[in-house]
This record gives C-alpha cells, sequence and structure tokens, in this order.
C-alpha cells in the first residue's frame, strides 16, 4: 500500500489516498485506490488526485467500491466526476467448460492476426458503440491478462462473409502450459454488431461456439467473466449458458479514451 496525504503547512490535512498495489494477473497498468478522504475545498481536493495520477504512470484508474457507504460513494462520485471518473457494478460469472452444452450451428472464429488488427478494432469499436483511440485499444489488450492473440477473435458467419462479431479472452498461467486440462480462462469481452441485436440468437451462438472451442484446448478448464449488472440481455444469455454468479464488484472507473 501507498498512502497519500494532502497537508498544506500550518494547516491540518485536508485530502489523502491510498494506492493498492497491482495485481499480478493485470500486466496494464491500472492505478487503484483503496480509500479516499477529503475536506472543505472539492476543487483542491480534485487537484490533489490530479497531481497525484499525474506522478503515476497509469493506463486506467479504478476506486474499489466494496463496504463503502452510498453516501461517500456518491461523495466520491461527485468528487472524481470531473476527472472523468463513472460508476461500475459488474457481476462477477463462473463457467465451468466440462459442462459445454450441445453446440448447435457453429459460427467460424479467426484468430488475431497483424494483418486483421484494424479490422478487429474497427468491428469492436461499433459492436460497442466506442471510439476506440489507440490508447484504450493499447489498453484493451493487456486489460485482465496478457494479450493472447490467438484468443483474440474475429467471428464470422460462414469464412466469405464480413465478420459479425468479436471475442476477447486471456489464459492464467505460464504460456506453454496454457492449454493444459484445466486451463483458467477470463472472457474479457465479446459482442457483435448493432445489426445483430434484433434477438439474443446471434450473441449466443457466438458465447457456444466459444466455449466449445476452449473447452477443445482445456476439456477441465473454467471460465470467469465479468457482466454489466445493468446489462440485462447479456446477463440473460450467461446464465441461460450454464454461467453461474460468485460476486459482484462495485467501481468508481476511468479507462483510457
Amino acid at each position: 500500500m501507498h498512502a497519500f496525504v494532502w497537508h498544506p503547512p500550518a494547516q491540518r490535512p485536508l485530502a489523502g489516498a491510498v494506492l493498492e498495489p497491482k495485481r499480478a494477473e493485470n500486466v496494464d497498468a491500472t492505478v487503484r485506490f483503496g480509500l479516499l478522504w477529503h475536506e472543505g475545498d472539492a476543487l483542491a481536493a480534485e487537484q490533489f488526485i490530479s497531481s497525484l495520477l499525474a506522478r503515476v504512470p497509469h493506463d486506467a484508474v479504478a476506486v474499489d467500491l466494496h463496504g463503502v457507504p452510498a453516501g461517500a460513494a456518491a461523495t466520491w462520485l461527485h468528487w472524481l466526476g470531473p476527472l472523468g471518473f463513472a460508476p461500475r457494478e459488474r457481476v462477477v460469472l463462473h463457467f465451468d467448460l466440462s459442462d459445454v452444452p450441445p453446440l448447435g450451428l457453429p459460427l467460424i472464429l479467426e484468430g488475431w492476426t497483424l494483418e486483421s488488427d484494424a479490422a478487429l478494432r474497427r468491428l469492436y469499436a461499433s459492436a460497442e458503440r466506442l471510439d476506440v483511440s489507440d490508447a484504450h485499444w493499447s489498453w484493451r489488450k493487456r486489460h485482465g491478462g496478457r494479450f493472447e492473440p490467438d484468443l483474440w477473435f474475429l467471428v464470422r458467419e460462414t469464412p466469405d462473409q464480413e465478420a459479425m462479431g468479436y471475442a476477447f479472452v486471456h489464459a492464467a498461467g505460464d504460456r506453454n502450459a496454457r492449454d493444459g486440462f484445466d486451463t483458467k480462462y477470463r472472457l474479457e469481452a465479446a459482442g457483435v454488431l448493432p445489426e445483430y441485436r434484433g434477438d439474443s440468437e446471434a450473441a449466443r451462438r457466438l458465447l457456444l461456439t466459444l466455449l466449445r472451442e476452449l473447452a477443445g484446448r482445456s476439456p477441465f478448464g473454467t471460465i470467469l467473466t465479468e457482466a454489466d449488472a445493468n446489462d440485462g440481455p447479456w446477463m440473460n444469455i450467461l446464465y441461460a449458458l450454464g454461467f453461474r454468479e460468485v460476486g459482484r464488484s462495485r467501481t468508481l472507473e476511468r479507462t483510457p479514451g
């Protein structure tokens, strides 16, 4: 832990922040605050956080709200909102690859290549309705685990059709032993283009195809993923496929782009 205090000369301390150590599973540079407080001038406290973050190299910033009362969380959001922080609540879900349901009509997964990087970036931006900057794309590749090109997929219905979806996966452990019998995978993100969201079938087929691919690599492996608690349709698909909730997280976050 690293603690920082704003203590003007001849005055009492006016603000403070505690930074958590970097998590071993994250190769991105995410600054995580475990505790924040300030008194008096919120604008001056905002400048304190800005100056602190300017001293700490980072891709993203997260403030853990676990155990933080609603009133304090609202105060922190009022304080940090002007700096680009937004509230997030996520559901942590687990899936055993030994329980992959019968697969219907599979889609085609095409692993990342240098030549397909730009197309994958455009598809991700369109699917998520984001303006994907260089900083965001770099962070996306490293968030949640080491970038593994063969676990980042463009998804097509047939080989001669344009891609209609994507899936980004990370794997824990040594690269040489990554696809063992019990590999722990992390589904970082997945989605389909807006025109395929009229019903849940396209997203369901995408996830089923991905589950079958990972089960083929690691038949007794597991998948963890985090879903936006407010994204009811996506949550319903995950639950229907057999994902089960194992936890929840609440944070204030600022991500690149």
